[in-house]
């Protein structure tokens, strides 16, 4: 009977240990995905394609917005108001800037919160 429970011990530690790469290989296509946009997007921004910058930053928002990953969707509101900024689009740009700053409060991301604040800011004056 002891030899019973033994095996199906391992068994079941064997089937945890499978689960949790699965799932960790899961994150990391997940994260990988949502760098990817992030590049695009800021490829197509260096480029002056504001529109595909912008929709490939969306995209990535609702993505990393899916997967509770709070820095990258700061980044993407910062980088919208980025885009907006350069479409002279003054109330959106500032609109999305103290969104990311709100996020980057919420991480405790100080650098975060001051770069979007002073980005905002610089469109008021």
């Amino acid at each position: 009977m002891d030899m019973i429970f033994a095996v199906a011990g391992a068994m079941f530690l064997a089937y945890a240990g499978i689960l949790m790469i699965y799932y960790h290989m899961r994150l990391k296509e997940r994260h990988e995905k949502t760098s990817k946009l992030m590049l695009n997007g800021v490829t197509s921004f260096r480029r002056g394609v504001y529109e595909k910058a912008l929709a490939y930053f969306k995209i990535a928002y609702q993505h990393s917005e899916k997967i509770k990953d709070y820095p990258t969707m700061a980044e993407a509101l910062y980088h919208m108001g980025l885009v907006y900024q350069e479409q002279d689009e003054v109330e959106n740009a500032v609109v999305m800037f103290h969104a990311a700053a709100e996020i980057y409060n919420e991480i405790n991301d100080a650098a975060g919160v001051e770069k979007s604040n002073k980005a905002a800011d610089s469109l008021k004056s």
